[in-house]
């Protein structure tokens, strides 16, 4: 029960903000970890790699935060990555790879919109609840970079943003580049309510 006690005690905004710190310090350490090349050591897809990413994350938090793959939200749908403090669902990831790999099925502006859009599915409230299907204030995204620099997909993807016609607003804005990436995003969901995203990129190759 300590683990929802904490949680009530708690406003959300903190709990999020010491997410936040979290992962920034410790996802610049994940491809040197035993875990990245122990789990990718044969599979490197983009299951493998949030896979991978989880167990670390779990391992390294010391039981602050649980990291766990492939959360049901609304309907059938899944999202890459829920967070957990206690019992309570607080935060969600999707997962993609940049390049996306190609197939009739995925497109290369799948981080943005389109069949299994990254951002598109927090804005359509497919993903970015909790477990009573509630909304979530902020939620986010993680990028597994194989080609190119953070400055290339930093505009590639603003660029996606135009092609699907959003506001100028919901393009992504750079916290800092260095090891990792950190950016952070604003979107008007369908239902007239905003989610902020906040942005993971990360070099695997």
């Amino acid at each position: 029960m300590s683990g929802i006690s904490s949680f009530k005690n708690l406003q959300p905004s903190q709990l999020i903000n010491e997410l936040i710190e979290y992962l920034e310090t410790e996802l610049p350490n994940f491809t040197s970890s035993d875990e990245f090349v122990e789990i990718l050591a044969v599979k490197k897809n983009e299951n493998q790699h949030s896979t991978a990413f989880c167990v670390y994350m779990t391992n390294k938090c010391a039981s602050r935060f649980c990291f766990q793959r492939e959360n049901i939200q609304k309907s059938s749908s899944t999202v890459d990555v829920g967070i957990y403090k206690g019992a309570n669902l607080l935060f969600t990831i999707e997962a993609k790879v940049l390049p996306t790999p190609l197939s009739s099925k995925r497109k290369e502006h799948e981080y943005v919109f389109g069949k299994g859009g990254g951002i598109e599915r927090f804005r359509e409230e497919e993903h970015g609840v909790d477990n009573k299907n509630n909304l979530l204030p902020e939620s986010g995204m993680i990028a597994y970079v194989k080609t190119h620099d953070f400055n290339h997909w930093f505009s590639i993807i603003n660029q996606w943003v135009s092609d699907a016609s959003w506001l100028e607003e919901e393009k992504l804005e750079i916290v800092f580049f260095d090891k990792i990436a950190r950016l952070k995003s604003n979107h008007l969901r369908k239902g007239g309510s905003k989610v902020a995203l906040h942005h993971f990129w990360v070099y695997v190759s």
